[in-house]
Parts: C-alpha cells; structure tokens; sequence
C-alpha cells in the first residue's frame, strides 16, 4: 500500500513541477494573465514541495530517521508555507475580481 501511496505523490510532484515551468514561462501582453500566471506557478510549485514531503515520508515509514525528520513541526511548516501562500493569492485574485465588478 505505501509503495501505490508513494506513486500517487511522486505523479502529482512530477505533474505539479511540470504544470509550473509552464506558468513560469508564460508570456501574455495583458498584465493581469501574467499575474495569473505567476500565482498558478507558485502554487504549482507549493503542490510540487508538499507532493515530494509527503512521498518521501510515506516512502521512508518505519524508519526512525524518518520519523525524527517528517514529524518535526517545523519541517511541516516550511513543506506547506507555499501552499498557504499560493492559496491566499488565489483568494486575492479572486477578491480583486469581485470588488472590480461591483465598482
């Protein structure tokens, strides 16, 4: 079971990787696609980090190393610190949009 646990994260580290180089090197002449474009990258490269921390940890389960490295707080906080971030971007784009509509 860990070994289809640890493929699921290394496709979605893999996937995630590839869907930032993409954002990354999105070119528009609109500003605000750029903008989209850096935030979708962003938060495809938070995916990316969280997808491998979470793989290598499924990988290495039993291993007392492991456990002293994965469940350390903050190890935790720094593999989900873009996450955050690239979830409140999102939320940002999206509150921009809908206070531009209403004005």
């Amino acid at each position: 079971m860990y070994s289809l646990v640890f493929a699921q994260y290394i496709v979605t580290a893999l996937s995630s990787g590839f869907n930032a180089c993409y954002f990354f090197g999105y070119r528009s002449s609109t500003r605000r696609r750029r903008i989209g474009a850096v935030v979708l990258a962003v938060f495809n490269v938070s995916i990316f980090i969280e997808s491998l921390y979470f793989g290598l940890f499924s990988f290495s389960q039993g291993q007392e190393w492991a456990n002293a490295f994965f469940l350390d707080p903050t190890h935790w906080l720094i593999a989900m610190l873009l996450l955050f971030l690239g979830s409140l971007l999102v939320s940002i784009l999206i509150l921009r949009q809908l206070m531009a509509k209403r004005g």
